[in-house]
């Protein structure tokens, strides 16, 4: 049992780390800008709506974009009309985030967490087995 969980550990850690490359990347190469939530996109997952901000702004080089948060909520988090602090990919300007800790962050935070708390299970289950022993 005890490598099952060293198992999954180290697949979440491995998951914490590409999320977290994947982050830092992209906060190289964002550019900061304010946008306003034009409303909320809703899909279903699990027969349950989640609603996406669908976010409004402009470039530094005053091109206006829409563009659908790839982070949703149930309830919604922003309200139609609500300001937001957005990083984009100037290269690819429908790669955005809004920029708070929860949306950058969240991933690789969840997955560091749990990795080590399988990693920690899993080593303490392999300790007491061969204890027995």
């Amino acid at each position: 049992m005890g490598f099952i969980f060293l198992a999954a550990g180290v697949g979440m850690g491995v998951i914490c780390l590409v999320t977290l490359v994947r982050t830092r990347r992209f906060l190289a190469l964002a550019h900061e800008t304010h946008a306003q939530v034009v409303g909320n996109h809703s899909r279903l997952h699990n027969r349950k709506p989640t609603y996406y901000p669908v976010l409004r702004y402009q470039t530094q080089e005053g091109t206006q974009h829409e563009v659908v948060s790839p982070v949703g909520s149930n309830p919604p988090r922003y309200r139609e009309g609500a300001q937001v602090t957005l990083l984009y990919n100037p290269a690819n300007p429908q790669q955005v985030r809004i920029n708070n800790f929860l949306n950058l962050w969240l991933m690789p935070l969840l997955f560091g967490v749990l990795g080590a708390a399988f990693l920690l299970v899993g080593g303490l289950a392999l300790m007491a087995s061969s204890l027995r022993r």
